[in-house]
């Protein structure tokens, strides 16, 4: 079993679940009561429920690169590219429309994430 790996699945997952949880009470259900077009509103719900599956499925493919050495190269490098991409969108964002890393800190625990993930594969 690889340690590394596993961690940076089940990471992912608690993510995940924050994002749930904590992300859907404070930015999805807002967003679905504003006053947006529908159609907007609906494509927001199909993005945050995506991102809700690609956390989640990413954390699953490394759990099981973590007990599968053979494929854990073919398991890892998906979602590692998909969590440092979020990584990358949140700090480009933070900074070129918000002009701070603070107000969106969810970069860190993309980049915690990828670099355990890398670590394993390491």
């Amino acid at each position: 079993m690889n340690a590394w790996l596993l961690s940076a699945g089940i990471a992912a997952l608690l993510l995940d679940l924050v994002h749930i949880f904590l992300g859907g009470r404070e930015i999805h259900r807002p967003m679905v009561a504003s006053h947006w077009p529908e159609p907007a509103k609906a494509v927001w719900s199909v993005v945050w429920h995506a991102v809700t599956a690609v956390m989640a499925l990413g954390g699953l493919a490394l759990i099981a690169a973590a007990f599968l050495p053979e494929q854990a190269l073919a398991l890892s490098l998906l979602p590692i590219a998909l969590f440092l991409s979020a990584a990358g969108l949140f700090i480009v964002y933070g900074l070129t429309r918000l002009g701070t890393l603070r107000i969106l800190p969810h970069w860190v625990a993309f980049l915690a994430i990828s670099a355990l993930g890398l670590a394993g594969l390491a």
